[in-house]
């Protein structure tokens, strides 16, 4: 008895190994079970067309498109197995060619509608579910059109086999109906309540900041519908568009302003989370005041940049507002260093506010000063990097002092009438070695220098009165000194007739 009880227990043994062995990958259950073993292979399909508009069977949300694909088998399965899948556009062409697909309809970028290679399907079931996942900022990239896809059954595990026309599924999105308008994410120069894309520099003070040698623009970059992850856009220097404009009248009082004027950084980021962002570009004072035909000028042909927005990270540029911004500067604008010109006024025996020597235009040297020597006197932080020597002890600031033989300060006016005025200038010494000579637009206004009396201290200025002729209009004010070791405070206007 003993002897038989172990030989069935041997052979046992056996048909478990011999099981173990031929079914490596396979449930014991399917091995054994009979009913299981004759049902083992299935033919698997899919649905032939997946439509999607809006309501159908889908989750959106702000990345992407998940599109439900079922596969179907002609059995439950008996074992677990896998199913390979790829996606395919290149058919999407003959496809429309040969009718299924109507004209019009785009097939999807390459790896924007995207499954999983291979999926596991196991024991048990009839059907099977996986996900094709759409990109949604290709859908709003080609807003409005119709996407086709095909998605294709591939090798099959374990024997089974695709069922006989039932191996692939075209996959159509019609974006125009599935997401609002309102929600797709666009990129455009602007604001949302801009209303035009040629944005005058000088409209708000928002648009520039000012230092004493540059002007750095601030142009606005929107990004519509809900804000996400971070992206960046790039701003690209785009003149032909300036010129383009101007011939067609558009920009009939702007002239093109050159790369090599401006500097800037061409990558706009907007943050996570941020709808906007802004793109700065700079140019030097110097720079923008030499398209003037002469100093004091008025200005006839504004200089002009375009910029237009491309390959962003994600979403897409828009005409909406605009992808391509142009910026009007006026160099006479940038000069004066409030940025209106001081009022000379123009009402007889009216006196106007002083025209401090402090508050000299900007531009730099040889624009809106010129000095002798690289050591600035004073108070060494007043508009750095000038060098222009300003004394500390009065404030608000007025005064320039250190002055040195052939130097020159220079003041935006802007006159109210013609007529001969009263020009009172504020000078100060010990002595009486100074000469200053005044010019309007580098024209001499005084033909004699004007000798600097001895006032006592460099600190005490009093009035040095001198009749001049002024002209109605925007000018520059120059004052020369012939002769220096003075100080010079301002000048004060007053119409005599």
């Amino acid at each position: 008895m003993k002897k038989i009880f172990t030989n069935v227990q041997l052979g046992l043994l056996g048909l478990i190994a011999t099981l173990a062995v031929s079914c490596k990958n396979e449930k014991l259950t399917d091995v054994v079970n009979p009913i299981n073993a004759s049902n083992a292979k299935v033919s698997v399909s899919v649905d032939s067309k997946i439509d999607i508009v809006k309501g159908g069977n889908f989750t959106l949300n702000g990345a992407e498109l998940s599109v439900p694909l079922t596969i179907t088998f002609s059995n439950p399965t008996s074992a677990a197995f896998t199913v390979d899948l790829s996606t395919n556009v290149d058919t999407v062409a003959k496809l429309i060619t040969a009718g299924t697909l109507p004209a019009g309809t785009v097939a999807f970028p390459v790896g924007a509608a995207a499954v999983l290679p291979q999926i596991n399907i196991p024991s048990g079931v009839k059907t099977f579910t996986t996900n094709i996942i759409v990109s949604r900022s290709t859908m709003e990239v080609l807003y409005g059109k119709t996407l086709a896809a095909v998605i294709k059954l591939g090798v099959i595990g374990k024997g089974n086999t695709v069922a006989t026309g039932k191996s692939t599924t075209i996959l159509t999105v019609k974006t125009g109906e599935l997401l609002d308008a309102a929600s797709v994410h666009e990129l455009y120069f602007g604001t949302p309540t801009s209303t035009t894309n040629i944005i005058n520099a000088v409209a708000s003070p928002s648009n520039y900041t000012l230092s004493s040698q540059n002007i750095t623009f601030n142009v606005p970059v929107t990004l519509q519908g809900d804000p996400g992850a971070e992206l960046t856009v790039d701003a690209v220097f785009s003149q032909d568009s300036v010129t383009k404009y101007i011939n067609s009248g558009l920009l009939a009082t702007s002239q093109t302003y050159d790369a090599s004027k401006i500097s800037f950084s061409p990558s706009v980021k907007i943050i996570a989370g941020s709808s906007t962002a802004v793109f700065t570009f700079s140019t030097n004072i110097k720079t923008l005041l030499a398209v003037q035909p002469a100093a004091g000028a008025a200005t006839i042909k504004y200089p002009t940049v375009a910029f237009t927005l491309k390959n962003p990270t994600k979403y897409k540029t828009t005409e909406k507002a605009s992808k391509t911004v142009y910026v009007v500067m006026d160099p006479n604008f940038f000069r004066p260093y409030y940025g209106t010109p001081f009022v000379i006024k123009g009402a007889i025996g009216v006196e106007s506010a002083p025209i401090y020597a402090a508050y000299y235009d900007l531009g730099g040297e040889g624009i809106g000063y010129h000095e002798n020597d690289v050591n600035k006197d004073g108070d060494g932080n007043w508009r750095l990097p000038d060098l222009v020597d300003v004394p500390g002890e009065y404030s608000p600031r007025s005064s320039v002092g250190w002055i040195g033989t052939g130097e020159y300060l220079t003041w935006s006016v802007n006159v109210e009438a013609d007529g001969v005025y009263d020009m009172n200038l504020l000078l100060g010494s010990n002595n009486t070695n100074g000469r200053v000579t005044a010019f309007l637009d580098n024209v001499l206004l005084t033909p004699t220098q004007i000798a600097v009396t001895n006032t006592g201290a460099y600190g005490n200025q009093l009035p040095h009165r001198t009749d001049v002729t002024l002209t109605k209009g925007y000018h520059i004010f120059k004052l020369f000194m012939n002769n220096g070791n003075h100080d010079y405070r301002g000048a004060i206007f007053t119409r005599k007739s």
